[in-house]
């Protein structure tokens, strides 16, 4: 009676390990699905999602209950969408298929992540009943092989590796670029080299790979490889074994760089360096190469025409202080430590001492030296010419120059004192005709004599103030122009200017009108009154003479805080335009009557430019030939000079009367 209950018993505990067990597998693999890195995803024979593991939250942000009851096309980019659902209505018509696809899902932030989905048929199977798909971001690895690829074709280099055993090596994306074909042009058999290589390369090439087969030494070689347009570019190999499990090679993996300009550019440097040396060697100047002690590493023999010494005198010796003329020693010296300290060119003249004894002029510039990277050495190169006959032709001119500014000063000095000279009997012939013209003492006995003394008059006034013009310009010219500063009425003084010319102006039938804008300022200056009135008389008379009748002159006076504008502007003929620049220079005369330009000197504007530059100010003329001229002197209203505390009254120059009695 015992048995049977033991045995019912037994099988009652068996039936509760096994349930057991069961429960204990769901929880095992449940927590294994829920903690793996990769991503499973259960789709129907729709593409809807069924389930979907909690991996998906860190790959999507997004938690995996939204996306149960979802179509997978309806999640993916758009690009993708067609694809994929091609791909999973394909998979779903074969039970037990599989499919390896790449595909885009939003992240909650935005951005899209790549995925490597795997996926195979599992509707039969009761347990899935549907397409299982595991998946692997694969995002940050798809950026870097991007940046890898943009890599390579901005640094113009691809990448390759060869497999111990295969016939050819796996070329990248890269390599098919810089050879300008397409990935599947690159050959992929045994005889690659043939088709890639240049037969003269092709035997060095494939030693060196053999070699680092077997020896696990790195291959480094520059090799001409065949272009797409049948033309062989210069590709720099560098490769390195790798090893496998067991310490074997088992692949050769390396890069390729173009550096086909750069050898292009290496070989034709070295193909011209004889063409340079010769011209060097044949160059009128001299070419020299100086270490930074000055010792010379190379001279050309151009140096012995010019120096009479032979080239070799000079290899590995300094340029010493006895061979360069004491007086410009120093000055060489600087000029070459400047060079090396700086790095800037220097350019100097200086006399070197010649084999026979005299001194030769020489003309250096002087750069430093710079290697084959472009960087700077402390080695120096010279350039050196003989520029003797240079130097004699500018002494030649320096002293013709001494010459005609002593000439130009006794003409300033003789003028000075023969207008000193001449103003004497001038002051007396006016003098003396003005009393004959009044009959200060009685009548003259005839009307003309009136008439004659009126001539004379006239006449020795008008010499007068060209003998005060000219002195005047002699005096500016030999810098003898003394100016009396003062505080001065601007607006008095065109007053007074305006009323000594008026008469004439009227007389030839011109209106004359002044416009005055200065109240607020003031309208005062500090300046030499007496040039003052000059500038100002000489540009009315310049007006009156030049203004026909029934034109007219205005006189405008503007300021600003530093400066008073004198203007002075007619109706008269104008100035030609390609004239203009001439005038402002003693004795230039530009009319187009050449009646009025006889009745000048051509030193009223010079004088006026003068003067006002003396003050600091300017001089600009406006003119349009035809309608008129508008002469501007622009003065400082700052002094250009101190204002006397105290200076006394300037006495008034004898008049033509005073001056004889």
């Amino acid at each position: 009676m015992g048995r049977p209950a033991d045995k019912g018993q037994a099988a009652k505990q068996s039936e509760t390990s096994a349930g057991e067990f069961r429960a204990a597998s769901g929880d095992f693999y449940r927590a294994l699905v829920e903690n793996v890195g990769d991503i499973l995803t259960i789709l129907d024979c729709d593409g809807v999602i069924t389930y979907q593991s909690p991996a998906v939250r860190k790959a999507m942000g997004t938690s995996e209950d939204l996306l149960v009851g979802r179509r997978i096309a309806d999640l993916v980019h758009p690009d993708d969408r067609e694809r994929i659902e091609r791909r999973i209505a394909e998979c779903a018509r074969v039970p037990g298929s599989e499919v390896l696809e790449l595909v885009r899902l939003p992240h909650l932030n935005g951005t899209w992540r790549r995925l490597e989905t795997r996926g195979c048929n599992l509707i039969g199977d009761p347990d899935v009943a549907g397409i299982l798909c595991v998946s692997r971001d694969v995002t940050e690895t798809h950026m870097l092989e991007s940046k890898l690829r943009e890599a390579e074709q901005l640094a113009r280099f691809g990448h390759w590796r060869w497999v111990k055993g295969e016939p050819a090596p796996q070329w990248s994306r890269g390599v098919a670029r810089i050879l300008g074909l397409e990935e599947g042009q690159l050959p992929a058999a045994g005889d690659w080299y043939e088709h890639l290589v240049h037969p003269e390369d092709r035997d060095e090439l494939l030693s060196q790979f053999i070699d680092a087969f077997e020896t696990h030494e790195p291959v480094n070689s520059i090799t001409r490889f065949r272009a797409g347009d049948g033309n062989y570019r210069y590709i720099k190999t560098y490769a390195y074994a790798e090893a496998d499990a067991y310490s074997e090679i088992g692949a050769l993996v390396g890069l390729a760089e173009d550096v086909h300009e750069e050898v292009e550019a290496e070989l034709a440097l070295k193909a011209s360096e004889a063409k340079y040396r010769l011209m060097t060697e044949q160059a009128s100047d001299v070419v020299a190469h100086y270490d930074a002690e000055s010792k010379v590493i190379f001279i050309s023999p151009a140096v012995e025409p010019i120096l009479g010494r032979k080239a070799e005198e000079f290899i590995g010796n300094p340029i010493s202080e006895e061979m360069i003329h004491r007086e410009d020693f120093p000055r060489a010296r600087d000029a070459f430590i400047q060079c090396i300290t700086s790095g800037e060119s220097v350019h100097f003249d200086y006399r070197f001492l010649h084999k026979d004894g005299h001194y030769v002029w020489l003309e250096s510039t002087m750069r430093r030296a710079c290697d084959t990277d472009g960087r700077q050495t402390a080695e120096v190169i010279g350039i050196t010419r003989d520029i003797s006959e240079r130097k004699r032709h500018e002494m030649e001119l320096l002293d013709a120059r001494e010459r005609a500014e002593t000439a130009s000063r006794t003409k300033s000095r003789f003028l000075a004192n023969m207008s000193h000279e001449l103003r004497t009997p001038l002051n007396a012939i006016i003098g003396f005709s003005e009393i004959l013209r009044m009959q200060m003492f009685g009548a003259l006995g005839h009307p003309r004599y009136t008439e004659y003394a009126q001539l004379i008059n006239e006449s020795g006034a008008l010499l007068l103030d060209l003998i005060s013009d000219i002195l005047d310009m002699s005096k500016i010219e030999a810098g003898k122009y003394e100016l009396h500063p003062e505080t001065v009425d601007a607006a008095a003084l065109i007053e007074s200017c305006v009323r000594l010319v008026r008469g004439r102006a009227e007389e030839n039938g011109i209106h004359l009108v002044k416009k005055i804008q200065c109240a607020e300022l003031g309208g005062t200056l500090v300046a030499d009154e007496r040039a003052l009135k000059q500038i100002m008389l000489n540009l009315l008379s310049n007006s009156a003479k030049f203004t026909p009748a029934g034109g007219r002159i205005s006189v405008a006076l503007t300021e600003t805080e530093e400066t008073i504008c004198f203007a002075v502007a007619d109706t008269g003929r104008g100035i030609p335009a390609d004239q203009i620049a001439r005038l402002g220079q003693p004795f230039e005369q530009i009319a187009t009557d050449a009646a009025l330009s006889k009745e000048g000197t051509g030193l009223g504007l010079a004088l006026v430019r003068s003067l006002a530059e003396l003050h600091g100010g300017s001089m600009a003329i406006d003119s349009e030939l035809g309608v008129g001229t508008t002469v501007t002197v622009t003065l400082p209203k700052i002094p250009y000079c101190a204002l006397p505390s105290s200076a006394p009254a300037a006495e008034p120059e004898p008049g033509p009367i005073a001056a004889t009695i």
